[in-house]
Order: structure tokens, then sequence, then C-alpha cells
């Protein structure tokens, strides 16, 4: 668990990063990319993405990218 929580943490680190808010979409590959350049891996990083869909902060887009529904958790 705390690797998921040590993921979520980077995860959402980086979709801040990206300046993610509300209504804004972001490539899938620009989150990915840098953190399993960090040392994560993409089952890891997806769980967290999957986890933030059912949570209802992303969505799912057409074309590999996130919509972003709303403010992004504190880590």
């Amino acid at each position: 668990m705390a690797r998921f929580s040590e993921t979520e943490a980077a995860v959402i680190a980086r979709l801040r990063a990206l300046k993610a808010k509300p209504d804004m979409s972001i490539s899938l590959s620009d989150i990915a990319v840098p953190l399993t350049e960090a040392g994560f891996t993409q089952d890891e990083i997806m769980d967290v993405m999957n986890a933030l869909e059912q949570e209802l902060v992303i969505a799912f887009a057409p074309g590999n990218r996130v919509l972003i529904l709303k403010d992004l958790p504190e880590a």
C-alpha cells in the first residue's frame, strides 16, 4: 500500500506540474513517461489513474488523453 501512496503522490505532483485544472485535457504520455523514467511501472501509474477515475477526478478520453473533471486532491 505504501507504494500506491507513493505513486499517487507522484501522479498528482506530475498533474500539478502540468498545471492540470478542471476541463483540461492532458496526454497520458505527458504523465506516464516522466514517471516511468522516475522508476514507477506502467501498472502502478494506471492503478492510480483508475482510482482517480473512480473518484471522478479524471475521465479517460479518446486519443490516450485524460480529462480533468475537478480540482486535484491533496497528495
